[in-house]
């Protein structure tokens, strides 16, 4: 029985290693921007992979622990940071500073074991009974460097359920992105309470090592999943959004008034200005473009940069009915309704509306 629930976890620690592969061949692939999240994302997986290795590979319970904890580590503090950049971007010096101090502490924790020895920090147990035998192991540090390791564990958990409970119970908005970063929020949630519930258990419960095992192997799972499968608009604009400030629906709302928005972009066509760009209409706006661009986002499911072609694409659909615009070539049109040039009007066009816009001249000339 033991030999079949060993061979069935080194099955699963080798699917976990594959499956990490290809979910970092699509954050390399698909995430956008910025450079600072799509790394945290890769250093979570990173982590499940050096780790789901050393488990495949390791022959007793206490070898590859050190690195194992380190990967712990990583994953962590990187969750806080996607978090904090996703949601909470006040709180970016505050998160950083937890990552740098629980970098330098595991960097000191490294050159202690270099000091005291490897076997005076990870005693040695028996390696040729099963790693499933027994109970996790744990540093056998002084207790002045073990308050750290606690520190660093309850600070992480702290960060990630202040994180957690703001987004889905105390921001609210009816959107579309919100729902759907709500249930993706949800997902982290239900795998961080399930480490922590498992984690109070083994410590207060005798419960087989092989519990926890399948445990881990099905947190680093759930975590290649809610990666894999985040929200698509997170890939091209995380750079752009902080949901935390988006989500309390009274920060744009109170700074831009939908009736001066709309004189100034449609009544006054601005999107027929071929230089528009968010920042000359936040000015025009008085307002940041952050703020700008974020009511536009959540106003209209799209940038600023979108906003203002599909405008320009139904405002040439519009002019194209008129008899003054009856002889107007493409390219002219293209221009009168704010294209710099025919060739920059055809993608829009095709995205917004479809077909070819000389189709549509011909049909309604007809």
């Amino acid at each position: 029985m033991n030999i079949t629930i060993e061979l069935l976890i080194k099955c699963s620690y080798f699917f976990i290693f594959i499956f990490s592969i290809v979910v970092s061949l699509d954050v390399l692939i698909r995430f956008k921007s910025p450079i600072q999240l799509k790394i945290f994302f890769l250093l979570i997986i990173l982590s499940i992979i050096v780790s789901s290795f050393c488990s495949l590979i390791m022959t007793g319970p206490d070898q590859y622990i050190f690195l194992l904890k380190i990967c712990k580590v990583v994953a962590g503090t990187s969750l806080v940071q996607i978090f904090t950049n996703l949601y909470f971007i006040q709180h970016r010096r505050l998160a950083n500073i937890h990552t740098i101090a629980a970098y330098t502490f595991y960097i000191i924790l490294i050159i202690y074991v270099q000091f005291v020895g490897y076997d005076s920090v990870f005693p040695k147990f028996n390696s040729i009974r099963s790693a499933g035998d027994q109970r996790d192991l744990d540093f056998n540090l002084p207790i002045y460097l073990n308050f750290f390791v606690y520190l660093f564990f309850i600070l992480f958990n702290l960060f990630c359920l202040y994180y957690i409970y703001n987004i889905l119970f105390k921001f609210s908005f009816k959107n579309i992105y919100f729902k759907k970063i709500q249930y993706w929020t949800f997902c982290f949630f239900m795998v961080i309470f399930t480490q922590l519930i498992v984690i109070l258990l083994y410590t207060f419960l005798e419960i087989s090592n092989h519990v926890k095992v399948f445990v881990s192997i099905a947190v680093s799972l759930s975590l290649l999943l809610i990666v894999l499968y985040r929200p698509s608009f997170i890939n091209k604009n995380g750079s752009k959004i902080s949901f935390g400030f988006l989500f309390n629906q009274n920060n744009f709302r109170t700074a831009i008034n939908n009736v001066d928005f709309n004189f100034h972009f449609f009544t006054n066509f601005y999107f027929k200005n071929k230089t528009a760009n968010i920042v000359e209409f936040s000015n025009i706006m008085e307002v940041n473009k952050e703020v700008l661009f974020n009511y536009i986002y959540f106003t209209y499911s799209m940038s600023f940069d979108e906003l203002v072609n599909k405008t320009r694409v139904e405002y040439f659909v519009e002019i194209i009915k008129e008899p003054k615009f009856k002889n107007y070539t493409v390219e002219a049109l293209a221009m009168e309704v704010g294209f710099s040039s025919r060739q920059r009007f055809y993608q829009p066009f095709k995205k917004y509306h479809g077909g070819n816009p000389s189709d549509l001249i011909d049909v309604l000339n007809d």
